[in-house]
């Protein structure tokens, strides 16, 4: 079967792979987008499999006898916006504001030493825990003191360390919640976000919506 950590997805007829176990993200060349789509639809050929499948099994999108190829990843991403940060927030909780600050720095500077595979491991089994369904006006009122924080320690580029704050930060009150990376093409570009099953959560549907999800967890 396909390699369990290898994901793709399909932006505008061009295949984009994530490849958690490199740390890379990979586009295919267009001879392989097409043998992967007949792989798919028709299977191996009986005999004489040519070279395109053998490129194929070796990123892992396929086994070693071209069977079983990897699927697209099906992602919904949802068209609402989470609620707008509420006025004070940050000054009436200080004591959640240095939790939410504390989480952020702390996952910034772990992105920077820890793989990929391993920080995706840490998010299932985070994951793994109870959750229960959000109640909107609870988590309106956590996330927004979680962005009120994040514009304390601003950055560039942190996407994905902030998203696994925010993850770790609603997770910590059992609240349920998925992080998603996403990419797009001319220019390539990949973004990384939180959301439940219907609204962005920490960021916004015009920004996100840019975005092809590739992997969520």
């Amino acid at each position: 079967m396909a390699r369990a950590d290898i994901y793709w997805c399909d932006v505008g007829g061009r295949i984009v792979i994530i490849d958690v176990a490199r740390d890379i993200y990979l586009q295919l060349p267009q001879h392989l987008v097409e043998a992967l789509h007949a792989l798919r639809h028709s299977g191996a050929p009986a005999v004489d499999p040519d070279d395109r499948l053998e490129a194929l099994a070796r990123i892992g999108l396929c086994d070693a006898d071209f069977g079983r190829p990897a699927e697209p990843s099906h992602i919904t991403v949802p068209a609402q916006d989470g609620p707008s940060p509420a006025t004070g927030d940050v000054e009436r909780r200080p004591l959640a504001t240095g939790a939410a600050i504390v989480r952020i720095i702390a996952m910034r500077l772990a992105v920077r030493l820890i793989p990929l595979r391993l920080l995706i491991r840490w998010v299932r089994r985070l994951q793994s825990r109870p959750s229960m369904p959000m109640k909107p006006g609870r988590v309106a009122a956590r996330t927004a003191l979680f962005v009120q924080a994040r514009q304390l320690v601003r950055a560039r580029d942190t996407c994905l360390p902030d998203s696994m704050a925010l993850l770790h930060f609603l997770r910590s009150r059992n609240m349920c919640c998925r992080l998603v990376l996403g990419v797009r093409l001319d220019p390539f570009e990949a973004h990384c976000w939180v959301q439940d099953h219907d609204m962005i959560l920490g960021d916004t549907h015009e920004r996100v919506a840019c975005f092809t999800p590739i992997l969520q967890l």
